[in-house]
Order: structure tokens, then sequence, then C-alpha cells
């Protein structure tokens, strides 16, 4: 049996400080074991990440989160080793994006959308999210996600390329883990090396110094 590393988002997988210090802690904790051959990321209930903890947002006016949010992102993109996301319901905004930074995702058939919001709160994505979301999704993806803050099913995100794989809730792991399995075992070193070459770009402006506000909107006046 591979050596698994596991990551719980719990509740409804909303990202403050506390909750992303534990993701990034549980990163750091796979890539520190030599063993382990894969990252399984997974919610709870109803939910897989409903993204940012918009109460923790509004009350700290904290400016800086989203970007060291789509740091600890930037991690998967040139891990050791497969990160799988098991969608095992909602995947919302950073949840979303959460799905897009891994190389594997499988979904749940019965229960969850992919939803990239923005639109429809009256929001563009920040720099580094921008660029981590119009990398990893192909134009008509995007049309269907971004353009139109569609609430993606399972079936319509695999019909989009979005995700590798539908399961019941039941044979998801299993799934994830046969879907995965081409890249385990693999030398670490050379695998982090590869995936970094082909993420450079989002990884360089992601770990760059560049301002991370909001793209804005042309001026139309």
């Amino acid at each position: 049996m591979p050596t698994i590393h596991r990551h719980v988002f719990a509740g409804e997988g909303r990202f403050n400080p506390e909750t992303l210090g534990q993701f990034d802690d549980a990163i750091t904790a796979a890539i520190a074991d030599d063993d382990c051959q894969i990252l399984l990321l997974l919610g709870e209930g109803k939910n897989f990440s409903q993204g940012l903890d918009l109460d923790y947002l509004m009350a700290s006016g904290d400016k800086q989160f989203t970007e060291l949010c789509m740091r600890v992102l930037a991690r998967l993109l040139d891990a050791p080793f497969p990160v799988v996301s098991l969608v095992t319901g909602h995947a919302f905004g950073l949840g979303a994006m959460i799905v897009l930074a891994s190389d594997y995702s499988v979904m749940r058939s019965d229960r969850g959308f992919f939803c990239l919001p923005e639109v429809d709160l009256n929001m563009t994505l920040t720099v580094r999210m921008n660029e981590l979301v119009c990398s990893k999704l192909s134009p008509k993806a995007i049309r269907a996600c971004l353009f139109t803050g569609e609430r993606v099913t399972a079936d319509r995100a695999l019909e989009l390329d979005i995700i590798d794989g539908v399961a019941t809730l039941e044979d998801l792991e299993a799934l994830g883990l046969a879907t995965a399995a081409p890249m385990m075992e693999k030398n670490r070193g050379s695998l982090a090396g590869l995936k970094r070459g082909f993420n450079q770009p989002i990884i360089e402006l992601i770990e760059s110094d560049e301002n991370d506000g909001p793209i804005a909107a042309p001026d139309f006046s």
C-alpha cells in the first residue's frame, strides 16, 4: 500500500488564518515525509471547501490574506508527489482553485458544485487567482465558470475537463488513488522539478512581489 497523507477541510472548509495554517502544515508534513507517495484533499459533509472565510475578511480588513492563500496553493504545484482533490461536496471560490491546483481531481456524483461565483458577487479575481484559473481552465470552461458563475455538477465538470473522474462517495478515494497511480512512486526530485517547470509561470507570479489587488475593470465612462 502507498504511504498516503490526507488533509480534511473541516466544516464548510472556509479559510481564515487558522485553517490556512492547518492546510499549510499538512503540506509541509507530506513534503517532509520521504515515504509520502500521495496527498489526498477532502472535505466534510456536503462541502469540499467553500473558499475564503468572508466573515474573517470583513472583520479584519486583511488585504494580504488572499495573496497568502495563493502562496500556500502554489506549494501544491511543485509538490514531489501527486496531489488529488477528492471533491466530496461544494467547491466554491478558493475551494475551486484548490481543485485546479491539484494534479488530479475526482468529484462526488450525487452532491456538490464546482463554482467560481465572482461575477455574481460583482467581483473580479486577484492577479494571482486569475493566473491560476486562466492557466488551468480551457476557454470553454472559462466561459462556463468564470464569465457566468455556473454551478457546475460533477458530470458537467468532467465534460469541461475540469476534473478527471466521477464516483459515488464510497468509491471516491479508490478512484482518486487509481487515477493518480501512474504518477506515484516516481523520483521525488524529478517529479517536483518537472511539475515546477510545467507550472513555472503561475508559480513565479504567485511567488513574486507583484501587487495582488483585484484586476480593475475598464473605464467605460
